[in-house]
């Protein structure tokens, strides 16, 4: 069966919840699987700013817990945080974790670690001393060393300072750190490397992983904001659909969109419902 074929409703108006929940349930009973990518710091992480990582709400992690308890079906978690941290915070079983936007991997029977971005671990210490010295006049900003990466935390910094911020870690990479790749969000601004493991291919690997396992060819969703991963919100419309949460720009290539968090969690949850306890997962 080829990925199905629909008309972007981005043009129009957010979609509804409920309506879009069912049809993505009624997909996946056709398909025999659901599989579900989560964007954690566009979908599931509040804008609490002295936190890296934050609770669920008890809405959001009764969905996960919800689904991730229904028969064939799979939910990966994508961040820009290590997946160990989100493994340990989030704390639901049966979760994937696809952290450092896809470096590495956690999870029942998914273990993974890209070797080349592994084997650059030793320049991180350097750069992560670059960016200090570097970002050191401007206040509220906070360097991070991570298994794989540098992230920049700009949650407490004043807004008014982050072209700044943003033009200094470019010119940084540029300088001392060719090898790596930039990736913004409100909170943060990281450096990975860039070894072609995009989140596009971390999501046909996992999907080609649940395939392997009996899965057959599920229906993918994807629930996010990452509008600069074009190529993500390509690949999941290949398979299923890829929702973008927040105000759409004209850049998006998400097949639908919510209009916040709020939207976002709400279709969640209503996903949960109308898979979760449908006939044949009974």
């Amino acid at each position: 069966m080829t990925g199905p074929s629909r008309v972007t409703n981005l043009a129009k108006e957010p979609a509804d919840p409920r309506a879009l929940a069912q049809e993505i349930a009624r997909e996946a009973r056709a398909r025999g699987g659901l599989l579900l990518f989560i964007n954690y710091e566009g979908t599931l992480c509040s804008s609490v700013p002295d936190r890296r990582v934050v609770a669920l709400s008890l809405l959001a992690r009764g969905a996960l817990v919800a689904l991730v308890a229904t028969p064939s079906t799979r939910v990966v978690i994508v961040s820009g945080h290590d997946a160990c941290d989100l493994e340990t915070q989030i704390n639901v079983p049966d979760l994937i974790y696809a952290g450092c936007r896809g470096l590495q991997i956690r999870g029942t029977g998914m273990p993974f670690s890209h070797p080349v971005a592994a084997s650059m671990r030793g320049t991180l210490p350097l750069l992560a001393q670059k960016l200090s010295d570097s970002l050191a006049p401007l206040s509220g900003v906070e360097i991070e060393i991570k298994e794989l990466g540098v992230t920049v935390h700009v949650r407490r910094a004043d807004p008014s300072t982050l072209p700044a911020i943003i033009a200094q870690v470019e010119h940084l990479r540029r300088t001392y750190a060719a090898e790596f790749r930039v990736w913004r969000s409100e909170a943060a601004v990281d450096l990975f490397p860039d070894v072609g493991c995009t989140l596009s291919v971390s999501a046909r690997w996992i999907r080609e992983q649940s395939a392997c396992e009996g899965q057959g060819q599920p229906t993918v969703v994807y629930l996010g904001d990452d509008d600069a991963e074009a190529d993500a919100y390509l690949t999941f419309r290949e398979y299923g659909y890829s929702v973008h949460v927040g105000q759409r720009t004209g850049m998006s290539a998400a097949s639908y969109w919510v209009v916040d968090r709020s939207a976002a969690i709400d279709l969640l949850a209503q996903i949960a419902f109308a898979w979760s306890f449908h006939p044949s997962s009974r």
